[in-house]
Protein backbone atom coordinates (compact mmCIF):
# COMPACT_ATOMS: atom_id res chain seq x y z
CA UNK A 1 0.00 0.00 0.00
CA UNK A 2 2.51 2.41 1.05
CA UNK A 3 4.67 1.29 -2.20
CA UNK A 4 1.37 2.47 -4.03
CA UNK A 5 1.33 6.01 -2.15
CA UNK A 6 4.95 6.52 -3.41
CA UNK A 7 4.55 5.65 -6.57
CA UNK A 8 1.47 8.23 -7.03
CA UNK A 9 3.01 10.46 -5.19
CA UNK A 10 6.27 10.87 -7.84
CA UNK A 11 3.61 11.49 -10.59
CA UNK A 12 2.83 14.60 -12.04
CA UNK A 13 0.77 16.70 -10.41
CA UNK A 14 -1.13 17.52 -13.23
CA UNK A 15 -1.80 13.18 -13.34
CA UNK A 16 -2.64 13.62 -9.53
CA UNK A 17 -5.14 16.12 -10.35
CA UNK A 18 -6.85 14.23 -13.24
CA UNK A 19 -6.84 11.03 -11.10
CA UNK A 20 -8.42 12.51 -7.86
CA UNK A 21 -11.10 14.95 -9.52
CA UNK A 22 -12.06 11.35 -11.86
CA UNK A 23 -12.44 9.87 -8.45
CA UNK A 24 -14.19 12.67 -6.34
CA UNK A 25 -16.68 12.49 -9.67
CA UNK A 26 -17.40 8.92 -9.65
CA UNK A 27 -17.84 8.79 -5.55
CA UNK A 28 -20.20 12.07 -6.10
CA UNK A 29 -22.26 10.36 -8.62
CA UNK A 30 -22.71 7.33 -6.94
CA UNK A 31 -23.44 8.91 -3.45
CA UNK A 32 -26.09 10.91 -5.70
CA UNK A 33 -27.56 8.30 -6.85
CA UNK A 34 -28.11 5.81 -3.83
CA UNK A 35 -29.50 8.91 -2.28
CA UNK A 36 -31.71 9.44 -4.93
CA UNK A 37 -33.18 5.85 -4.84
CA UNK A 38 -34.00 6.61 -1.20
CA UNK A 39 -35.54 9.37 -2.26
CA UNK A 40 -38.24 8.15 -4.58
CA UNK A 41 -38.76 5.50 -2.33
CA UNK A 42 -39.38 7.39 0.56
CA UNK A 43 -41.35 9.63 -1.98
CA UNK A 44 -43.49 6.89 -3.04
CA UNK A 45 -44.17 5.38 0.85
CA UNK A 46 -45.39 8.93 1.48
CA UNK A 47 -47.98 9.62 -1.29
CA UNK A 48 -48.81 5.82 -0.60
CA UNK A 49 -49.67 6.71 3.49
CA UNK A 50 -51.17 10.17 2.28
CA UNK A 51 -53.65 8.38 0.23
CA UNK A 52 -54.51 5.58 2.82
CA UNK A 53 -55.17 8.36 5.09
CA UNK A 54 -57.77 10.20 2.68
CA UNK A 55 -59.30 6.80 2.15
CA UNK A 56 -60.01 6.42 5.68
CA UNK A 57 -60.75 9.73 6.50
CA UNK A 58 -63.00 9.62 3.34
CA UNK A 59 -66.99 10.17 4.31
CA UNK A 60 -68.99 7.11 4.05
CA UNK A 61 -71.75 7.74 1.58
CA UNK A 62 -74.95 5.65 1.47
CA UNK A 63 -76.77 4.28 -0.83
CA UNK A 64 -79.90 6.47 0.59
CA UNK A 65 -78.43 9.67 0.78
CA UNK A 66 -80.02 11.37 -1.39
CA UNK A 67 -83.57 12.03 -1.12
CA UNK A 68 -86.11 9.69 -2.80
CA UNK A 69 -87.96 10.59 -5.72
CA UNK A 70 -91.31 9.42 -6.37
CA UNK A 71 -92.98 9.44 -10.31
CA UNK A 72 -96.44 10.38 -11.17
CA UNK A 73 -98.17 10.64 -13.26
CA UNK A 74 -100.39 14.09 -14.24
CA UNK A 75 -103.81 14.20 -16.28
CA UNK A 76 -106.96 15.54 -16.87
CA UNK A 77 -107.38 19.51 -16.68
CA UNK A 78 -103.76 20.65 -15.73
CA UNK A 79 -102.36 23.09 -18.19
CA UNK A 80 -99.58 20.39 -18.94
CA UNK A 81 -100.40 16.38 -18.54
CA UNK A 82 -97.56 14.28 -18.37
CA UNK A 83 -95.25 12.12 -15.90
CA UNK A 84 -93.45 14.37 -13.37
CA UNK A 85 -90.30 13.31 -10.61
CA UNK A 86 -90.92 15.18 -7.29
CA UNK A 87 -89.48 14.44 -3.70
CA UNK A 88 -90.75 12.01 -1.54
CA UNK A 89 -93.12 13.36 0.75
CA UNK A 90 -94.70 15.72 -1.75
CA UNK A 91 -98.44 16.22 -2.03
CA UNK A 92 -101.14 16.50 -4.45
CA UNK A 93 -101.11 19.97 -4.73
CA UNK A 94 -97.67 20.32 -5.59
CA UNK A 95 -97.61 17.76 -8.29
CA UNK A 96 -100.18 20.23 -10.09
CA UNK A 97 -97.85 22.98 -9.57
CA UNK A 98 -95.45 21.24 -11.48
CA UNK A 99 -97.64 20.15 -14.47
CA UNK A 100 -98.51 24.03 -14.79
CA UNK A 101 -101.60 24.52 -12.50
CA UNK A 102 -105.37 23.85 -13.14
CA UNK A 103 -107.10 24.92 -16.46
CA UNK A 104 -109.99 27.35 -16.05
CA UNK A 105 -112.57 24.82 -16.67
CA UNK A 106 -110.88 22.17 -13.54
CA UNK A 107 -112.91 20.82 -10.71
CA UNK A 108 -110.57 21.11 -8.37
CA UNK A 109 -112.58 20.29 -5.30
CA UNK A 110 -112.89 16.91 -7.12
CA UNK A 111 -109.55 15.99 -5.39
CA UNK A 112 -107.70 15.80 -2.40
CA UNK A 113 -105.23 18.65 -2.86
CA UNK A 114 -103.13 17.39 0.48
CA UNK A 115 -102.90 13.90 -0.34
CA UNK A 116 -99.32 12.38 0.06
CA UNK A 117 -97.39 11.17 -3.26
CA UNK A 118 -96.61 7.52 -3.90
CA UNK A 119 -94.76 6.29 -7.01
CA UNK A 120 -96.31 5.30 -9.98
CA UNK A 121 -99.72 7.48 -8.82
CA UNK A 122 -102.19 8.66 -11.29
CA UNK A 123 -103.51 11.93 -10.66
CA UNK A 124 -106.42 12.61 -12.56
CA UNK A 125 -107.77 16.53 -11.83
CA UNK A 126 -111.57 16.38 -13.31
CA UNK A 127 -113.30 19.02 -15.17
CA UNK A 128 -116.15 20.70 -14.58
CA UNK A 129 -119.30 18.61 -14.55
CA UNK A 130 -117.62 15.73 -14.13
CA UNK A 131 -117.65 13.17 -11.04
CA UNK A 132 -115.40 13.17 -8.38
CA UNK A 133 -112.48 10.62 -9.31
CA UNK A 134 -110.31 8.94 -6.40
CA UNK A 135 -106.68 9.39 -7.12
CA UNK A 136 -104.94 5.57 -8.42
CA UNK A 137 -101.29 4.52 -8.08
CA UNK A 138 -99.45 1.71 -9.60
CA UNK A 139 -100.91 -1.25 -11.23
CA UNK A 140 -103.98 0.58 -11.13
CA UNK A 141 -103.56 3.05 -13.77
CA UNK A 142 -105.44 1.58 -16.78
CA UNK A 143 -108.76 1.35 -14.38
CA UNK A 144 -108.67 4.76 -13.22
CA UNK A 145 -111.80 5.74 -15.83
CA UNK A 146 -113.54 3.28 -13.77
CA UNK A 147 -113.44 5.13 -11.03
CA UNK A 148 -116.07 7.64 -11.74
CA UNK A 149 -115.34 10.57 -14.16
CA UNK A 150 -115.33 9.34 -17.84
CA UNK A 151 -112.79 11.02 -20.31
CA UNK A 152 -114.29 13.46 -22.44
CA UNK A 153 -113.74 12.73 -26.43
CA UNK A 154 -113.77 16.66 -26.89
CA UNK A 155 -111.22 17.47 -24.30
CA UNK A 156 -109.06 15.29 -23.66
CA UNK A 157 -105.66 15.39 -24.29
CA UNK A 158 -103.08 12.15 -26.22
CA UNK A 159 -101.88 11.49 -22.75
CA UNK A 160 -105.65 11.08 -21.00
CA UNK A 161 -106.97 9.16 -24.16
CA UNK A 162 -104.03 6.62 -23.35
CA UNK A 163 -105.92 5.53 -20.02
CA UNK A 164 -108.65 4.02 -22.24
CA UNK A 165 -108.31 0.31 -22.35
CA UNK A 166 -106.89 -0.76 -25.59
CA UNK A 167 -105.79 3.02 -26.94
CA UNK A 168 -101.75 3.33 -27.61
CA UNK A 169 -99.95 6.63 -28.70
CA UNK A 170 -101.44 5.86 -32.42
CA UNK A 171 -105.12 5.32 -31.55
CA UNK A 172 -104.90 8.19 -29.39
CA UNK A 173 -103.41 10.37 -32.49
CA UNK A 174 -106.17 9.15 -34.75
CA UNK A 175 -108.90 10.54 -32.33
CA UNK A 176 -107.16 13.60 -32.03
CA UNK A 177 -107.13 13.85 -35.61
CA UNK A 178 -110.64 13.18 -36.17
CA UNK A 179 -111.59 15.94 -33.98
CA UNK A 180 -109.75 18.09 -35.59
CA UNK A 181 -110.64 17.35 -39.42
CA UNK A 182 -114.26 16.53 -38.85
CA UNK A 183 -115.12 18.80 -35.43
CA UNK A 184 -116.36 17.64 -31.85
CA UNK A 185 -117.90 14.46 -31.14
CA UNK A 186 -121.45 14.35 -31.18
CA UNK A 187 -122.18 10.93 -30.25
CA UNK A 188 -119.60 8.10 -28.46
CA UNK A 189 -121.04 6.21 -31.02
CA UNK A 190 -119.03 8.22 -33.66
CA UNK A 191 -115.68 6.84 -31.88
CA UNK A 192 -116.26 3.79 -34.06
CA UNK A 193 -115.43 5.95 -37.38
CA UNK A 194 -112.12 6.84 -36.25
CA UNK A 195 -109.67 4.54 -38.19
CA UNK A 196 -108.54 1.13 -35.95
CA UNK A 197 -111.42 1.69 -33.65
CA UNK A 198 -114.28 -1.21 -34.46
CA UNK A 199 -117.09 -2.33 -32.37
CA UNK A 200 -115.38 -4.54 -29.94
CA UNK A 201 -112.97 -1.44 -28.83
CA UNK A 202 -115.89 0.35 -28.72
CA UNK A 203 -117.45 -1.90 -26.30
CA UNK A 204 -114.52 -1.61 -23.39
CA UNK A 205 -115.24 2.00 -23.95
CA UNK A 206 -118.03 3.20 -24.59
CA UNK A 207 -118.97 3.68 -20.88
CA UNK A 208 -115.25 5.32 -19.88
CA UNK A 209 -116.12 8.27 -22.60
CA UNK A 210 -118.71 11.42 -23.20
CA UNK A 211 -118.70 13.97 -25.32
CA UNK A 212 -119.05 16.67 -23.34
Amino acid sequence: MMEVILLIANWPKHIVAVILTGIALIVSVVLFLHFSNIGEEEIEEMNWNFAEELEEDKPEIEAAADPGVVTVDMKGAVMRPGVYQLHEGSRVFEAIESAGGLLPDAFGDGINLAQLLVDEMVIYVPYLGEEEIPLTMGAETQSSNAAGAKISLNKASQAELETLPGIGPAKAEAILSYREEQGAFQSVEELMNVSGIGPKSFEKLQELVTVQ
